[in-house]
């Protein structure tokens, strides 16, 4: 049967539409797996948000005008101490402030570093003739050479999800191809039908989600959402 609609939600809270931890908030409340996260305003934060969290971690620079961090140098990863994340903390925005010197930063962003799995990459848009559609495709060092995505309306269930994945030509990497561990494919089916949900839900507020990269991690052990980007209707 197909999904049931789904009503308009209430608005979103005006952070998610920010920067990235009021991205992966609101996409965490309507199901998409995230890791644990602080904000941090100071080296001594992040110290203490790392500490509390467990080594190593990642920094990256909050800010509304900088959606693609890495390219002004505001990801720094596998921090193993609070040394390490003290320096890496004013580095990085060292870094940031001299190749974006008119950002607004909101602060640096503290979470765990994920390891092993394989990465998705999830999106979510408003086509003119189908509405909100979602998309599903392998990413990492993948995505850019076999452009391999299957994109359906939303909303979708988890097993039209799992026909997305199926329907990937990249499908046997996640199925534990030549050896690999199989992936653990109901937590991605799940993922994707919750960003589904939400991108049919808030179609009128948001022009594009991505997810990028999704990760997911061997059977049983789930999948966890890295990086979201919500793009404001308007802002399209």
């Amino acid at each position: 049967p197909p999904p049931a609609p789904v009503a308009a939600a209430g608005p979103l809270p005006p952070d998610a539409l920010r920067n990235e931890y009021g991205a992966k908030k609101a996409l965490a409340a309507a199901g998409v797996p995230v890791l644990p996260e602080k904000i941090a305003r100071s080296a001594r934060e992040a110290s203490e948000a790392a500490q509390a969290m467990g080594f190593p971690v990642v920094l990256k620079v909050l800010s509304e005008d900088l959606p693609h961090k890495t390219e002004v140098g505001g990801v720094v990863l596998n921090l193993a101490d609070a040394a390490a994340v003290a320096e890496g903390y004013d580095a990085m925005l060292a870094r940031v402030r001299q190749k974006a010197p008119t950002a607004r930063i909101d602060g640096v962003l503290v979470s765990p570093m994920a390891r092993g799995g394989t990465e998705l990459i999830l999106g979510a848009k408003r086509d003119p003739v189908f509405g909100p559609v979602v998309v599903v495709g392998l990413g990492g060092i993948f995505a850019e050479i076999i452009q391999d995505v299957a994109v359906r309306p939303a909303p979708v269930e988890e097993a039209e999800a799992m026909e997305m994945l199926r329907s990937l030509k990249a499908f046997p990497v996640l199925d534990g191809a030549r050896g690999r561990p199989r992936a653990d494919l109901p937590a991605a089916a799940r993922a994707i039908a919750a960003l589904a949900r939400f991108a049919a839900a808030h179609a009128g507020e948001v022009a594009e989600i991505d997810i990028n990269p999704l990760l997911l991690l061997p059977e049983g052990q789930g999948a966890v959402a890295l990086d979201a980007l919500l793009v404001p209707a308007a802002a399209q």
